[in-house]
């Protein structure tokens, strides 16, 4: 699979048997995972978008280090969220990004939110906001700040715009959620202004308390940042709160999807999506998509308590989420590869709040 098609300056990589915010993304792995066992002329009937961006690059070139203690059962792809229509154009901030790891030790799926606006070194251009290392250098930078950053071995990752998303969860039948009224009244804002951009039907929601969001309401539902979630989790914490319940739900949707679904999906899916992943390896996650898997995730940071109470970072940088990047991989580690949740980790390992910035500028600027 891809995760072979690179080769380190270092030394050969070892052989891995298995190998969209980016709700799209999740939904294109376990949809067209689901799909492909079926039916598995539609990729090529709709002739999604493969890029062979990485297809070049080394693991070097990725900002992989030799991490031989790393599992080759858990295979990692970045999900970047971006609203530009013209995907390979696009150079803008990355809105949403996610990393999807697959983990055929555990049978789980694991996703890990990280804020957007988490203050780190991006290369050849200082410490900057997570957000901006799409921007600076499209998927290959970002990739490669996220594996420098939290000693990761992304190889992959799916680019996905928002403009589709409303298509995509309209095609899956829309999502289930239990809205507070002060998140009705937030989400009602957001869809005013997303009917004017789009043209899409300002269709309000009309009550609080459990019921079915269609397209544009769940995607109004996933900007929500300024109430509390009905958890009370608040700002961006509880935005990507939001986001990855949305995409748990996509995510259970589709597993349990008949077949006579897949061409909508598909077909509303595909436009809005450009992956590194080729048709090969989306086969060959189809089958461990398709069995018995757990759906688990979290958010980095975990919470306010892991942010540094010390600004010593330039106030130009503007409103950050600094926290302490060695504890965070440490944290991710554990999550992605040896299976402990963020809870357990975090009891066990109170947070860090070391400042790293002033040491790190003395002798990288």
């Amino acid at each position: 699979m891809s995760q072979n098609k690179r080769t380190s300056h270092v030394k050969p990589k070892k052989k891995n048997p298995k190998r969209g915010f980016a709700i799209f993304g999740t939904v294109f792995l376990s949809v067209i995972g689901v799909v492909c066992i079926a039916l598995s002329g539609l990729l090529w009937y709709f002739q999604y978008n493969r890029s062979s961006a990485l297809d070049a690059l080394t693991d070097a070139d990725l900002g992989i280090k030799d991490n031989s203690n790393l599992s080759d059962k858990v295979i990692n792809i970045a999900l970047f969220g971006i609203d530009a229509r013209n995907l390979r154009a696009a150079r803008a901030n990355s809105d949403s990004i996610m990393i999807l790891s697959i983990d055929s030790a555990h049978k789980k799926i694991k996703m890990t939110s990280i804020m957007r606006d988490s203050l780190v070194p991006i290369e050849g251009r200082g410490a900057r906001k997570i957000n901006a290392a799409y921007a600076f250098g499209g998927p290959e930078l970002a990739i490669k700040t996220l594996n420098q950053n939290f000693n990761l071995n992304i190889r992959d990752y799916a680019t996905v715009n928002f403009s589709g998303m409303a298509d995509i969860i309209e095609a899956m039948g829309g999502i289930e959620v239990d809205l507070t009224e002060a998140e009705r009244q937030d989400a009602n804002v957001h869809l005013r202004w997303m009917a004017i951009e789009s043209g899409l039907k300002n269709d309000q929601i009309k009550s609080a308390g459990k019921q079915t969001l269609n397209g544009i309401q769940a995607v109004a539902f996933a900007r929500i940042r300024h109430v509390r979630t009905i958890n009370g989790v608040n700002d961006d914490y509880g935005r990507t709160d939001r986001q990855r319940y949305v995409m748990e739900q996509l995510f259970n949707k589709a597993m349990a999807m008949g077949k006579s679904k897949y061409p909508s999906v598909i077909k509303a899916l595909l436009p809005h999506m450009e992956t590194s992943l080729s048709y090969s390896d989306i086969l060959e996650l189809a089958g461990f998509l398709t069995g018995n898997t757990q759906f688990e995730q979290m958010r980095m940071p975990e919470s306010h308590k892991m942010q540094i109470p010390t600004k010593d970072y330039p106030s130009s940088l503007g409103s950050v989420v600094y926290y302490n990047l060695e504890y965070a991989a440490n944290m991710l580690h554990a999550f992605i590869y040896d299976d402990i949740k963020q809870a357990d980790y975090v009891a066990a390992n109170p947070p860090v709040t070391t400042p790293w910035y002033t040491n790190w500028a003395k002798t990288n600027t």
